[in-house]
């Protein structure tokens, strides 16, 4: 015969158990997610870079002649989006001007 006390202290434990999942799982829903895009062709040599709220310009060898000047614009959602004018040496080779939305960025597209 099953005593009260036992029947007691294993109600809770299983209790315990489902709120403990409850809770895990309402964590995992609410957790923002991160991502990571890019634009799928490269212009002159470079091309933009976004993540969850922040984008950025990288060349892989800037070529676009004779000004090597890039428009990188940042399309962000629920905001003012920016662009921003940078003029690179030929051949440059990596990150370049960065830019950070508030709530969250669509895309980041290079241009001239």
């Amino acid at each position: 015969m099953i005593s009260l006390a036992s029947r007691i202290s294993g109600s809770k434990a299983a209790k315990g158990v489902a709120v403990g999942a409850l809770a895990a799982a309402a964590i995992g829903l609410t957790a923002p997610v991160s991502s990571a895009s890019n634009e799928a062709s490269w212009f002159k040599g470079c091309r933009g870079y976004w993540y969850s709220t922040s984008g950025h310009g990288y060349c892989s060898n800037a070529t676009n002649y004779p000004n090597y000047g890039y428009l990188t614009s940042y399309d962000c959602n629920v905001e003012i989006d920016t662009q921003n004018y940078d003029r690179l040496y030929k051949g440059y080779v990596g990150k370049y001007d960065t830019h950070e939305c508030t709530f969250e960025i669509n895309k980041t597209p290079v241009g001239s």
